[in-house]
C-alpha cells in the first residue's frame, strides 16, 4: 500500500471542500484531511473490505486519541497562564 503523496493529498481536499461547503458538513480541517488520506490511501488497496474498515477505525481511533491529548494540554497551558496571571495581579 502506497501513501499519498502531498500533491495527492491536497488535490483530494480540492475537490471535496465543495462537498464540505454546499452540504455544509460540520467538518474541521484535521478530520477533512483524515478523510480525504483514507479514502487515496485504501481506494486502490490490495486489503478486503473488512480489512479497509479496521485499518480505518484504527486510523479514526488514533485521530480522536490525538485530539484528545491535544485538547488536554492546551486545557492544562491555559489553566497554567489563568494561575500565572492570578499570581501576577
Amino acid at each position: 500500500m502506497t501513501e499519498p503523496g502531498q500533491d495527492d493529498l491536497i488535490r483530494a481536499l480540492v475537490a471535496f471542500m465543495p462537498f464540505v461547503q454546499r452540504w455544509h458538513l460540520p467538518l474541521n480541517p484535521e478530520d477533512m484531511d483524515e478523510i480525504v488520506y483514507a479514502l487515496l490511501l485504501h481506494s486502490r488497496s490490495a486489503l478486503s473490505w473488512d480489512e479497509i474498515t479496521a485499518a480505518v477505525h484504527h486510523q479514526i481511533d488514533e485521530h480522536e486519541e490525538q485530539a484528545r491529548r491535544m485538547s488536554e494540554a492546551m486545557g492544562r497551558a491555559a489553566a497554567t497562564e489563568a494561575h500565572d496571571n492570578e499570581q501576577g495581579a
